[in-house]
């Protein structure tokens, strides 16, 4: 297994799993909710071929992903809300890494990356539920406070806990064929392992894979806190 990045099953997931569907070829990716895009690092280096465009309205991580990226032509991240973009770049893979629980409006979310996609393409979207299971309370009650904060037009620190079935349901009657969902980062594992060595990663990764395979998400979604949908426009 290529370790992609550390620290974030999910994310690893969905990378290995677009190293298995495109290896070395050239395709095209949207990634929304960027940030500074660091988990893509390692992946894009070893992808030379991938066209990966970034969108987020956060212009302070945007600046520091431009810094890192730095003389890599096959990298552009763009200021944009998902919510409201109109990209039309008809590309092969959106994706949004842990992003669709921080989304006001999830059904205008999926239409951006519906009307991205090119026939046949794969969306993968991640989710956390972090957020509402923390035991820090300054972190639960900022949940409540950031919904009330959207409905006066601050979405930045927006959070609300995304339904597996609901969200389902509204990626469909956009258009979408449900391929899959995964469950991923076994709490607390996921911050044990931080700094882990290689190999220890490696490992956990591996576990969690397993898992997958024994149990269901409703299962899984007692100890997994993060969530990947996957979804094929046809």
């Amino acid at each position: 297994m290529k370790i992609y990045t550390s620290g974030n099953a999910a994310k690893q997931w969905i990378l290995s799993q677009l190293h298995e569907q495109f290896g070395d070829s050239a395709f095209r990716i949207l990634d929304l909710g960027c940030g500074a895009a660091f988990s893509w690092k390692a992946f894009l280096q070893t992808h030379q071929n991938v066209r990966y465009v970034g969108y987020d309205y956060d212009r302070i991580a945007l600046e520091r992903g431009r810094k890192d990226y730095d003389g890599m032509k096959n990298v552009v991240l763009n200021d944009g809300d998902a919510q409201t973009l109109s990209t039309e770049i008809d590309v092969d893979v959106v994706t949004a890494f842990s992003a669709i629980e921080h989304v006001v409006d999830r059904p205008a979310f999926l239409q951006t990356v519906f009307t991205s996609l090119k026939s046949g393409g794969f969306a993968y979207l991640n989710f956390d539920d972090g957020h509402f299971r923390s035991y820090d309370l300054k972190e639960r009650l900022m949940v409540p406070v950031s919904q009330l904060l959207a409905l006066f037009g601050f979405q930045g620190p927006y959070m609300k806990h995304v339904d597996d079935a609901l969200f389902r349901s509204q990626a469909e009657r956009a258009g979408f064929r449900f391929v899959a969902l995964r469950k991923h980062n076994i709490f607390p594992l996921k911050g044990f392992m931080k700094g882990a060595s290689p190999e220890a990663v490696r490992a956990w990764y591996e576990f969690e894979e397993q898992m997958n395979e024994l149990y269901t998400p409703e299962q899984l979604d007692k100890i997994k806190w993060s969530t990947t949908l996957v979804l094929q426009k046809v």
